[in-house]
């Protein structure tokens, strides 16, 4: 025979039920509010992306010097319609970059209506003797372009290059070119200070070009700083007499003085 729950016991059980029902109830109200709540703000972003607002309306570019920023302007090409939700970044640093000079470039967006365009340059190392034409070299070899009036007299000459076969937006692998430029950012600034100019017809003859006239044969681009102190030692030894050093024996320079 099955026992008969009490009253009280039948109350509570009762309770217990209602109180399940309302929290179910309460979880489905939160749910339903939290997933409207959740279309509406992906409606509002998908029509604030597709809308108008945050229009460019200026392109600001930072860190040209040598180009122009009109220049780098006209290269990124902003669409009219871009807005700062809405353009194609990649798109824009890559005909940004078609500039050989420009060696990085970054966006940034500066609401309500200002694309930033920061540029960092390529730096000058050399001019390379093309034959009738003087090619403005990066220390890694990259060929920026001809050059100009301006800047003939301001680097150090790069020449008897085999093989120099320049294409501004292209980095020239040629041996020698290379070993010449790694001599130049490897020696020490008190002698780069005199080099006038540097022959490099083959890795081993790399020679500089001293603005007082004396060659140095330096070779290869190894120990670069005990090869640039043995010169300034020789010459400082020996004065405007010297004519010729070669140091790429460290352990036998030689050094000729006139009518040696």
């Amino acid at each position: 025979m099955q026992r008969r729950k009490s009253p009280a016991a039948q109350a509570k059980r009762e309770e217990r039920e209602r109180r399940q029902i309302l929290r179910r109830r309460a979880a489905r109200i939160r749910a339903t509010a939290i997933g409207g709540t959740a279309l509406a703000i992906t409606a509002l972003a998908i029509a604030v992306y597709s809308s108008s607002l945050f229009t460019i309306e200026t392109v600001e570019v930072v860190g040209a010097v040598r180009i122009d920023a009109d220049e780098v302007r006209t290269l990124a090409a902003v669409p009219a319609e871009a807005t700062l939700l809405r353009f194609d970044a990649d798109t824009i640093e890559a005909r940004v970059l078609a500039n050989p000079w420009i060696g990085s470039v970054s966006l940034s967006r500066d609401f309500p209506s200002t694309l930033r365009i920061r540029v960092v340059e390529r730096q000058p190392a050399a001019l390379v003797d093309g034959g009738d034409i003087f090619w403005v070299v990066d220390t890694e070899g990259m060929v920026l372009g001809q050059a100009s009036l301006e800047t003939s007299s301001t680097y150090v000459v790069v020449r008897d290059v085999p093989g120099f076969d320049p294409e501004p937006g292209r980095t020239s692998n040629t041996d020698p070119l290379v070993n010449a430029l790694r001599v130049l950012s490897g020696i020490s600034p008190e002698l780069r200070d005199q080099v006038k100019a540097v022959s490099a017809p083959s890795v081993d003859e790399t020679a500089l070009i001293l603005s007082s006239g004396v060659e140095v044969m330096l070779g290869e681009a190894t120990l670069l700083k005990e090869k640039a102190a043995l010169v300034l030692g020789i010459i400082e030894e020996k004065g405007s007499g010297v004519v010729f050093i070669d140091v790429r024996s460290v352990s036998h320079p030689i050094s000729r003085g006139i009518g040696e």
